[in-house]
């Protein structure tokens, strides 16, 4: 247990932490954001975290855990919406979560407020000012630049609001949290956030949940190469069906493409379908959709390999998810904060050729002793990266935060 226990508020206004990964605008954010919450109740803390109802027949507040609660807060229609429509519902989000810290400001109030997506750092970090209260600030994805030609720059924005809606949360937070040292160094050079107020923590994985297969080397044979993400161009699923088509055909190997379609790509779906076919792999591709948590640790201990194909990732949370499965990831090198996803000795390429990719695969399937090793590599190098260990060092980030502010020269 910490020596001090804090009371958290974690604001997530666009999707709920409960949500699961992979479907509509859910994703590696939501995972972090719940366990990361679970695992600092563990240390002796107290997580609400605050989320835009989407459905009105979600309860109030939902008990979670032990130390972790979640609260429905009133803010536009309660259906879900796409992200290009978000923006509408940061006043009245603003307004609910103000009723309810203010309540509270003089009381039993909250130590600090953690901010994830600029969406709730918008929200926000004005009410954190108002009250007092420390602001931390943690995006999990940064928009490109205006005038981005191409998706490795990153995310593009859902909206006019979301650039200067981050150089906002950016700029204002007494810390910005990033998950790799990949995202910290764009911040600080896209927003000017000097380094004294960037910190990384980087993402965990449940190595209990997702382990090794009884028998790791029958994936090589006949193997189903994975890919898990939400549908949309920036995480290259068309490479994905590209790789497939490009292994040799006595590999009859199969590819699972495993995520759901946001509002905001609504017909990216039939055009992955169309590729599959004009391809020739349409009979050896599942389109299963967005799978739960078990589900996909299922798909990760059968899995020959992962394809993480992302044109821009600040971490890539599946490739330690992957890992940790004791599943080999193939990655692209240029992916921003994949680099410190993937085990040293990990195949990150350079090149986004399907060719070069369909060749990396084929050799380490075709390995039998280098697969193993890489297996056992993959493993080895996520049972390092535990969620109580990521829970520790983001509490030293709040406590080290506190400290500043009640020294002599902070901003308490």
């Amino acid at each position: 247990m910490s020596a001090t226990s804090l009371r958290i508020a974690a604001i997530s206004l666009h999707t709920s932490p409960l949500e699961e990964p992979g479907g509509a605008d859910a994703g590696g954010m939501n995972v972090v954001v719940l366990e990361q919450a679970l695992a600092l109740a563990r240390l002796g803390h107290r997580v609400d975290l605050f989320t835009r109802r989407s459905d009105p027949s979600a309860p109030d507040v939902v008990e979670v855990a032990d130390g972790v609660r979640l609260l429905h807060l009133d803010a536009g229609p309660a259906e879900p919406l796409a992200k290009s429509a978000m923006d509408r519902t940061i006043a009245p989000f603003r307004r609910a979560l103000h009723e309810i810290l203010a309540g509270a400001a003089n009381s039993d109030g909250w130590d600090l407020i953690h901010s994830h997506h600029w969406f709730s750092g918008v929200a926000a970090l004005p009410l954190a000012r108002e009250l007092g209260i420390p602001h931390l600030q943690s995006f999990h994805s940064v928009a490109a630049p205006e005038g981005s030609g191409t998706l490795d720059a990153g995310e593009p924005a859902e909206s006019e609001g979301r650039i200067p809606g981050e150089q906002f949360a950016a700029t204002g937070s007494d810390l910005v949290i990033a998950v790799s040292e990949a995202e910290a160094r764009t911040v600080g050079e896209r927003y000017g956030v000097p380094g004294s107020r960037l910190a990384v923590v980087r993402p965990g994985v449940d190595i209990e949940r997702f382990r090794p297969c009884d028998d790791v080397s029958a994936r090589r044979l006949r193997p189903t190469v994975l890919f898990t993400a939400r549908l949309q161009p920036l995480k290259g699923p068309d490479l994905a069906l590209e790789v497939l088509a490009h292994l040799d055909p006595a590999l009859e190997a199969r590819l699972v493409l495993a995520g759901g379609v946001s509002q905001d790509f609504e017909d990216y779906l039939e055009h992955l379908r169309a590729l599959a076919r004009e391809l020739g792999v349409e009979d050896r591709v599942d389109f299963v959709g967005s799978l739960d948590r078990d589900q996909l640790a299922e798909e990760m201990r059968c899995a020959g390999a992962l394809l993480l194909t992302s044109w821009s990732e600040t971490f890539g949370l599946v490739a330690l998810e992957a890992q940790a499965s004791g599943t080999p990831v193939i990655a692209w090198r240029c992916a921003g904060g994949v680099q410190e996803a993937v085990a040293p000795d990990g195949l990150v390429l350079e090149s986004r050729d399907p060719d070069v990719w369909a060749e990396a695969l084929q050799a380490l399937l075709g390995d039998a002793d280098g697969y193993d090793a890489a297996v056992r590599s993959a493993r080895e190098f996520a049972a390092t990266r535990t969620w109580d260990a990521a829970a520790d060092a983001l509490a030293a980030q709040y406590e080290r935060l506190l400290v500043h502010r009640t020294s002599p020269g902070g901003t308490a």
